[in-house]
């Protein structure tokens, strides 16, 4: 009559198939946008738009979409072994590519870290406390794991001393309406194409 494990075998074939598709799509845009491996200084490609950030101060954090997207960081902090090839003007060195349904929140937990523990601790204490609250569980998920530049070394705060001198700048392709999913395709048509960002240290 039927075969479940045939089955289960043609719906993991059909979306590895799906992945690699959109893999593809994602790495033709890439290698158009960032043509030689550089950061253009446009930003408009047909219907795609991205938008550029440089970082100095948490309220430059307001300028970036709160809602989902892809985005690379890159910065002249030097950073050994780090053999991305996406590079900008001067030093600037893509050092970690992510994604997230929330990008302003994420950029804050890599680039200013501890304000973003702060600020989470007090919305989950805001809600907790609140009516609509009581007695649930926080709904906001925590990142626990952020940019790496050093081993050991999870989430920065780029205005502290050790990197206010250096330069961030943060790119974010905005895709509203897309699920993690896609993003997580963007993220390794990035891999495919430049390279994995040093600072992308998942089990360091």
């Amino acid at each position: 009559m039927y075969d479940v494990i045939s089955m289960k075998s043609t719906i993991e074939e059909a979306l590895s198939k799906a992945e690699a598709e959109v893999r593809t799509i994602f790495a033709k845009a890439l290698r158009n946008i960032y043509s030689a491996n550089k950061v253009p200084n446009e930003t408009t490609f047909g219907n795609v738009t991205i938008c550029k950030h440089t970082l100095r101060a948490h309220s430059d954090l307001d300028d970036i979409t709160g809602a989902a997207g892809f985005y690379i960081i890159l910065t002249d902090y030097p950073i050994e072994n780090n053999n991305c090839m996406l590079s900008g003007h001067e030093n600037l060195r893509a050092i970690y590519r992510g994604e997230c349904g929330t990008i302003r929140k994420r950029i804050q937990s890599h680039l200013f870290n501890t304000q973003y523990k702060e600020d989470y601790e007090c919305r989950k204490t805001d809600y907790k406390n609140s009516e609509k609250g009581k007695g649930k569980e926080f709904y906001e998920p925590f990142w626990p794991a952020c940019l790496k530049p050093e081993p050991g070394v999870n989430g920065i705060d780029i205005d502290n001393e050790k990197y206010k001198n250096s330069e961030w700048l943060v790119i974010v392709h905005s895709m509203k309406g897309s699920s993690q999913e896609v993003r997580q395709q963007a993220e390794l048509a990035f891999d495919e194409v430049f390279g994995k960002p040093v600072a992308c240290r998942e089990r360091v």
